[in-house]
């Protein structure tokens, strides 16, 4: 298994220097230089998780406002697009929270043997804190959301304290069947959401108000330059980050990265710093990626530290470029692969084959469920002519071989023996992910992705 958590990566500017070798000394300020865009580029790791989730917030805010909470009625499909790799297991609950009005009370009805949860995130990625299935169980609960420093009477309710002011809740409630959607549906309208104040008497600035028709995407920060730190600056002083960044913010502070500061305006050098910071920094993250994680061909890298990250940017910007939202371990794990045994990228063109082995199915506790979820290269849902997105323990119809086993056949095109265990996929290049929802044992692996040319092991 090949795990985000030691990440290698080469940057161009180390071979640079090498180059000067035996050479003439170089010029000072063209040392300094690469320096500062060292430094611009840890800045640029370092926000790229929170400038994402507040660019995420400010899409969705322009269509749901703040302190309330929204129940999505349909499961998610290639439309949607505001956050990479929806599930198409869950009916999502989301709210994005601003506690400087005050505490949020949250309730929600007993739910029976029905798998649901709200993850709460802080603006940084990190989960502060989950309610559910899991975590409270599933008997009716109330819970009170709290800024930080809060102190007051529950009244009776869960307290959960978020080290940031503005905080995204993230619901999943299961449809366990075509047939059991509107029961869900019926589970989450019992969902209530409110504000319960007092407001707190000194609260910091607020996030920047959307630009509603202009709002940057999420996907691409790189794509804004320097003026990607303007955005980090604004997230410092609306939700002061921990102590435990302190080290890394006293270096970008001094290229004018500080909280409500506009960096894209300041020092030529430094903005020239910047820039150039972000082009490093967004080439860490996609060779932590592409090739940051150690395996065998076909093996499936999993986000293990997923929802807290202590000082590990660059885990967390990578979490955030290929699954935003995920949960920690405990509730959920994600194994993604984009290559097949044989060490080539998927195709659907070729086609592959997943051959699980009766006492090798995804093991995950009774009251969980796992799934495989096809996407893109950009971490979308792809349209298929069946409608069919992800393959899991609640598929109808599937086909099991005598012994229990089960194969999964992912192609572009129909498989010859029925379309029972079909996941289709585009003509090029996808990516599968496998999540289970209440893991049960966090070292198992799923099998390597199979050329059809290729005999499953059996």
């Amino acid at each position: 298994m090949r795990r985000w958590t030691g990440v290698r990566w080469t940057v161009a500017m180390l071979a640079a220097v090498a180059l000067l070798a035996g050479c003439a000394s170089p010029d000072p300020a063209a040392v300094e230089s690469r320096g500062d865009a060292e430094t611009a580029a840890d800045g640029f790791v370092y926000g790229y998780a929170p400038v994402a989730l507040a660019r995420t917030r400010a899409n969705m805010t322009c269509l749901l406002p703040v302190n309330q909470l929204y129940n999505q009625s349909q499961m998610a499909g290639p439309e949607s697009r505001t956050v990479v790799a929806p599930n198409v297991d869950t009916l999502y609950s989301i709210a994005w929270l601003d506690l400087r009005s005050g505490p949020v009370r949250l309730t929600h009805p007993d739910l029976g043997e029905r798998y649901f949860g709200f993850q709460f995130l802080d603006i940084y990625s990190n989960v502060v804190a989950n309610v559910g299935t899991r975590e409270t169980g599933t008997a009716a609960g109330t819970h009170l959301i709290v800024p930080p420093g809060w102190s007051g009477d529950p009244g009776g309710a869960r307290v959960i304290e978020s080290p940031t002011w503005d905080v995204w809740m993230i619901g999943r409630t299961l449809v366990t069947s075509e047939s059991d959607l509107q029961a869900a549906q019926a589970a989450q309208r019992q969902y209530t959401m409110q504000v319960v104040g007092p407001a707190p008497a000194s609260v910091p600035p607020t996030l920047p108000p959307p630009d509603c028709g202009n709002n940057p995407a999420p996907q691409t920060p790189a794509a804004s330059g320097a003026a990607f730190y303007d955005e980090l600056a604004a997230i410092l002083a609306a939700d002061p980050p921990p102590p435990q960044d302190e080290p890394l913010l006293e270096r970008i502070a001094e290229l004018g990265v500080t909280p409500g500061a506009t960096p894209s305006a300041g020092d030529p050098e430094d903005v020239t710093a910047l820039a150039a910071g972000v082009a490093i920094g967004m080439r860490r993250v996609e060779e932590a990626i592409a090739t940051g994680a150690d395996g065998p061909p076909g093996s499936w890298s999993t986000l293990e530290n997923a929802g807290r990250y202590g000082t590990d940017y660059l885990q967390r910007a990578v979490v955030a470029r290929i699954g935003l939202g995920a949960n920690v371990p405990e509730e959920s794990t994600y194994h993604v692969t984009r290559t097949a045994a044989d060490g080539q990228e998927l195709q659907g063109v070729d086609g592959c084959r997943l051959h699980f082995a009766a006492d090798a199915l995804p093991p995950v506790d009774p009251r969980g469920f796992w799934s495989i979820t096809l996407y893109g290269p950009d971490m979308f849902l792809v349209p298929n002519a069946l409608g069919r997105y992800a393959i899991g323990d609640r598929t109808p119809g599937l086909v099991w071989g005598a012994d229990g086993s089960l194969d999964v056949q992912v192609s572009a095109s129909p498989p010859v023996g029925g379309t029972a265990n079909w996941l289709p996929a585009p003509d090029g290049e996808f990516v599968l992910m496998l999540r289970s929802y209440l893991p049960t044992d966090p070292s198992w692996n799923p099998p390597a992705a199979r050329p059809e040319s290729q005999e499953a092991p059996r």
